[in-house]
């Protein structure tokens, strides 16, 4: 968000500091969230050609598998269309790399009377030729319009890459602000399996 000057006029009165205080919380996060999409976002980082190649090397734990697939044969060639299809449902947002990892945030388009989008954080390593080594999906959020999917997505994401604690945001902790579903209580990734499990249950498909 371009800001040629901010100008703030601070009132004296205890009053009129009350009034004006949510304001300037709200602006000082409105100004943080645009700066931190803009020093991730995909488009600087990434050309198309690599964002599509970076979905289609994730898309089989990402996406949900096809009719007749399953945790198995999901990789099989003839779910090929499938994915590559289902590819398309998705989007790069935001890109980092650091010590030897890439930090991913994808979104897709979540059903729903609005068009809203979920997000996921994705921590992951290629080899030299292009092959997955490492694959965590360190977070999926709650399906959100689009301005407080970018919102909510860029700073979960920003905290990951610094690696910092997301716990706040799971939904047993964040109250009645909605951010994290997955993990909570009950659901984890696992990352040997690449994929999200309930705890004391079978796998399941997200």
């Amino acid at each position: 968000m371009p800001m040629a000057s901010l100008f703030i006029f601070i009132p004296k009165s205890q009053k009129a500091m009350k009034f004006l205080f949510p304001i300037l919380a709200a602006l000082m996060l409105l100004v943080s969230a645009c700066s931190t999409e803009n020093k991730y976002e995909a488009d600087k980082h990434l050309t198309e050609v690599e964002k599509s190649q970076l979905l289609l090397t994730t898309i089989r734990y990402m996406g949900h598998l096809p009719k007749k697939g399953t945790q198995e044969n999901k990789f099989d060639a003839d779910f090929d269309e499938h994915y590559s299809t289902l590819a398309k449902e998705y989007t790069v947002e935001a890109y980092h790399q650091k010590d030897d990892y890439e930090y991913v945030l994808t979104t897709r388009i979540a059903p729903s009377l609005k068009e809203k989008k979920i997000a996921i954080g994705v921590k992951m390593q290629r080899n030299a030729n292009g092959e997955l080594t490492y694959y965590e999906e360190v977070f999926r959020t709650w399906k959100f319009e689009v301005p407080e999917m970018k919102e909510k997505g860029f700073m979960l994401f920003d905290k990951m890459v610094k690696g910092e604690d997301l716990s706040p945001y799971y939904p047993q902790n964040s109250g009645k602000e909605e951010f994290i579903e997955f993990p909570d209580q009950k659901v984890t990734f696992d990352i040997k399996e690449r994929r999200w499990i309930m705890k004391g249950m079978d796998l399941f498909e997200m």
